[in-house]
């Protein structure tokens, strides 16, 4: 890792960052324990509207880190859209984004409560016809390339996905894959469709419960062993407040604990730790380090509230020791 010995951080490379995903709105309301009776009106202490999807997350967690990198994907010209525009144009990350006229921008609805998983309300709107020919060439063209929020893109999913992958792996990419979850709970084609896609992909990143559904294992280390027979790269698990445990293609084992924090928003924690990982890993940073950095992003960006998201370098908490058993 290249960096400024007086602080440690590193410092910007050549490498470039592309996002490919969806770019929605996003509404929050916590605690939801049931939903309201016919005819009813209940109270809850927040509800929190915020930019911008998993692929806008990954996008804003990156801008705080101050890492270059370039955003791609798709809004209406409604008032949410207009509204996820103006949020991103004002920090440079609106200039590759397909505003389609006459269409709906994409709304997530998440509903939270202590002590169990989060539950969505979604509406794909204009991300139902987004499709891989609307992704520019020039999107493809990047050192490192994420595409997320593969089961809120309706239009890219199976064949378009992999065009995607296989031009950006072909033009030299390396390829970051996070699906989200199946909205179907994987009972139809989710399963067979992720595994298919996954020779193309050099790092995939499901959290613990997709890792689980995928492979049917029971506990997230045996889900990433299995994984890996998969893919083509790493297989990175992400584990919540544990951290990540990762496999390799040649089956090396790597864990990353996670540092102590108070969760008070978990929502995009995972696109957090995306965007730490991606940031390092353009600054010349290891797999090991970058997931370091990545889950200290993802840990110290569920403490904060939505006024104030998404940490600078300084702000991060401290890595915890722990078993980092690789190099890359």
């Amino acid at each position: 890792m290249t960096g400024d010995p007086a602080d440690g951080l590193p410092t910007p490379s050549s490498r470039s960052v592309h996002v490919i995903g969806n770019v929605q709105l996003d509404v929050l309301a916590s605690p939801v324990v049931a939903m309201p009776e016919p005819g009813g009106d209940d109270i809850v202490d927040s509800i929190a509207v915020r930019p911008a999807g998993a692929a806008g997350n990954v996008s804003l967690a990156l801008a705080a880190l101050e890492a270059p990198h370039r955003l791609f994907g798709a809004v209406g010209d409604d008032q949410a859209g207009r509204w996820v525009l103006e949020e991103l144009r004002g920090l440079g990350l609106a200039d590759d984004l397909l505003v389609v006229p006459g269409r709906d921008t994409g709304i997530s609805i998440a509903l939270e409560a202590p002590a169990r998983e989060r539950a969505f309300l979604t509406a794909h709107g204009v991300l139902r016809d987004y499709r891989d020919d609307d992704v520019p060439e020039e999107a493809l063209a990047a050192d490192l390339l994420l595409l997320t929020g593969y089961f809120s893109l309706p239009g890219l999913r199976g064949d378009g996905t992999r065009r995607l992958l296989s031009r950006a792996g072909d033009a030299g990419a390396l390829t970051v894959f996070d699906t989200g979850w199946d909205p179907e709970d994987w009972r139809g084609d989710a399963v067979r469709e992720v595994l298919s896609l996954l020779p193309l992909v050099d790092v995939f990143m499901p959290n613990e419960p997709e890792a689980l559904a995928l492979t049917g294992e029971p506990d997230a280390r045996r889900a990433a062993a299995s994984l890996a027979g998969h893919c083509r790269g790493w297989v990175v698990v992400k584990t919540g407040e544990r951290g990540v445990t990762a496999r390799g293609p040649e089956g090396e084992t790597l864990d990353v604990p996670a540092p102590p924090a108070t969760a008070l928003d978990t929502t995009g924690a995972g696109d957090s730790l995306a965007a730490g990982m991606l940031a390092d890993l353009a600054a010349g940073a290891t797999l090991a380090e970058a997931l370091v950095t990545g889950v200290r992003v993802a840990s110290t960006v569920v403490g904060r509230s939505s006024r104030d998201r998404y940490p600078r370098r300084e702000d991060l908490l401290p890595a915890v020791d722990g078993p980092v058993l690789l190099d890359w």
